[in-house]
């Protein structure tokens, strides 16, 4: 069996406390041009007993330091700050792949590889923790900012693991309407949206999405619309105890502060009312 990547890991009794870590050469992410490392990990404070851990997966947008981008400078403004959240969890931030310009994607998490980066997360963590068999996945929180908003469109579309929680912060740009339909991806968001409901309440979701109108308003009003829908043709009452997690709404910080603001409060609780800065 391979060697565990070296995570700094304190025990206290019978927990793990809270820590991070940046890990590289990621065999998952092998393809994907750009520095090292190229993978952050934060976990709160996790019983060592405990059977299954929830994974927020944080997928970062494009950068103007081009392919020589620190994985850093999108830790900083990610905002995985699992400090409030009650729930053992762990997050993992991904560097994409550079292809040109200031642009960024994400080929290895597609096609199920979101699937693999958090069976990897988890391995990685309980193999380092001195488990026998990793913590399974409870909850997966899939989060997104800027342009890694249409990519994660992408990877709950062909994942076999659905995100209970997805949250994209002024992201969906919508496609190139030179390539097609600048609206696909909309079906994937909606197919999930109908799946997700259909196990609420016994098992509860949310889709959080916060837009800046002129960036990302006309697909993000769009999953709106369609979210609506979905909510109408419930019933009343559930519908009525949903609209505090399933939300479409505009937002008035600057665009690269939206994630920083806005995830902490969701990762507590993600039913949060946010309080936007005046």
């Amino acid at each position: 069996m391979p060697t565990a990547p070296d995570l700094p890991l304190v025990r206290a009794g019978d927990v793990v406390r809270a820590g991070q870590a940046y890990l590289a050469d990621t065999p998952l992410l092998r393809a994907h041009a750009g520095t090292q490392p190229d993978l952050f990990l934060r976990w709160n404070e996790i019983p060592l007993a405990a059977a299954a851990v929830d994974v927020v997966v944080f997928v970062h947008g494009h950068s103007r330091e081009g392919r020589a981008m620190p994985l850093a400078e999108k830790v900083a403004r990610s905002g995985l700050d699992l400090a409030q959240r009650p729930r053992p969890t762990l997050a993992l931030l991904p560097r994409g792949h550079w292809f040109r310009h200031y642009y960024y994607d994400f080929p290895a998490l597609l096609a199920g590889g979101l699937d693999r980066l958090v069976d990897y997360g988890l391995d990685v963590f309980g193999r380092a923790s001195g488990r026998v068999e990793a913590p399974m996945l409870d909850r997966l929180v899939l989060a997104a900012h800027s342009g890694g908003g249409m990519p994660a469109v992408d990877m709950i579309a062909e994942a076999g693991r659905a995100p209970d929680e997805f949250f994209v912060f002024d992201g969906l740009y919508g496609r190139d309407p030179a390539t097609g339909d600048p609206l696909r991806g909309l079906e994937a968001i909606d197919r999930w949206l109908g799946e997700r409901l259909a196990r609420e309440p016994e098992r509860s979701g949310a889709l959080r999405i916060v837009f800046i109108e002129n960036q990302t308003g006309p697909f993000s009003r769009a999953v709106g619309q369609r979210l609506a829908g979905r909510l109408a043709a419930l019933d009343p009452g559930l519908a009525a105890a949903l609209v505090r997690r399933y939300r479409v709404e505009s937002a008035i910080v600057q665009h690269s502060q939206i994630a920083r603001h806005y995830l902490p409060e969701l990762l507590r609780r993600a039913d949060a009312q946010i309080d936007w800065p005046s």
